[in-house]
């Protein structure tokens, strides 16, 4: 007989992914109402990375403009930018490394605080898994990856290649200043759009498609920050992720538009702070690990 396991990661998943909910679906209604209003706009160029100041309860929204533009970006809390940051772990582990509408972007430990919502996604998802298989998506993250110079280089002997690593830096350079990008040295936590995969691979975990068909000019996603936040973009020299046998210097690339929005009478509601009282490691351990919980210590064999 087959041991039914319980699923505890799949239970607490739906408890704490409904505890942040609210304000997102919120944002989600007042969206789909067009009650948003457009504060500021701007075109990005391929090849670049940019920086921008997202306070809280302003929404960010990335859309489509000339063709299917691969984006990669990162968030920083901006009063600890070096300290606190939307991170890919803390998200996955209460949500997915695939997301959909209505995802919560958490922040790193000890913090594990909602940053962002993603309330808005206007491309044709169920077309992608039905053309991809049901793994498929074009919201991910993958152990922070982000396409790096180094990486380039092995692959094509060539230096100095444009990539998101260095984009995002130069995006957090711009915007947050050289002493917070030297400190952090790599973007911490990178949440990619527009960029169809699935992890249905073994032993490469994932397997990359074509955004030809699959988006449309005008799609776009909407993040709701929850705090006062650096925002990050990086526009991918994969571009369009069409045809991967072309050289890496024939990838088709294009401009996309952001754009800053709130609500019309300002900022939207937001999900509140959790009030964790965990404590940074090092400074727990100094001060001897006060309050340590922990399970029980077994001494006989159970093998």
């Amino acid at each position: 007989m087959t041991k039914e396991f319980y699923d505890i990661a799949a239970v607490m998943k739906k408890e704490i992914n409904e505890r942040f909910a609210g304000a997102g679906r919120k944002g989600t209604e007042l969206s789909k109402a067009g009650k948003l209003k457009v504060i500021e706009e701007r075109m990005l160029d391929p090849f670049d990375g940019y920086g921008f100041e997202l306070d809280k309860g302003q929404v960010i929204r990335y859309e489509l403009t000339h063709g299917p533009q691969i984006i990669d970006t990162t968030y920083l809390v901006r009063s600890r930018p070096t300290i606190e940051f939307a991170d890919i772990w803390m998200t996955a582990v209460f949500g997915s490394m695939v997301y959909d509408e209505g995802a919560t972007y958490l922040s790193n430990t000890p913090f594990c605080r909602p940053l962002l919502t993603l309330i808005r996604d206007t491309c044709d998802v169920d077309a992608m898994r039905k053309k991809y298989g049901e793994l498929a998506g074009h919201n991910f993250f993958a152990a922070n990856g982000r396409c790096t110079a180094s990486q380039y280089e092995t692959m094509y002997g060539t230096p100095h290649h444009n990539s998101c690593d260095s984009n995002l830096m130069k995006g957090i350079f711009e915007v947050a200043g050289e002493d917070v990008a030297r400190a952090l040295q790599f973007p911490p936590g990178v949440f990619m759009h527009f960029q169809i995969i699935a992890y249905d691979k073994v032993p490469t975990a994932m397997s990359y498609f074509s955004g030809q068909g699959s988006f449309k000019k005008g799609d776009y996603v909407e993040l709701l920050a929850h705090e006062d936040l650096y925002a990050i973009v990086s526009m991918c020299p994969m571009g369009d992720q069409h045809d991967m046998t072309l050289p890496y210097n024939e990838f088709a690339n294009y401009p996309i538009k952001v754009a800053i929005l709130e609500g019309e009478d300002g900022p939207l509601e937001t999900q509140p702070d959790p009030g964790l009282q965990s404590q940074n490691a090092v400074d727990w351990i100094k001060d001897g690990r006060p309050g340590m919980v922990t399970g029980k210590t077994v001494t006989e064999e159970r093998f």
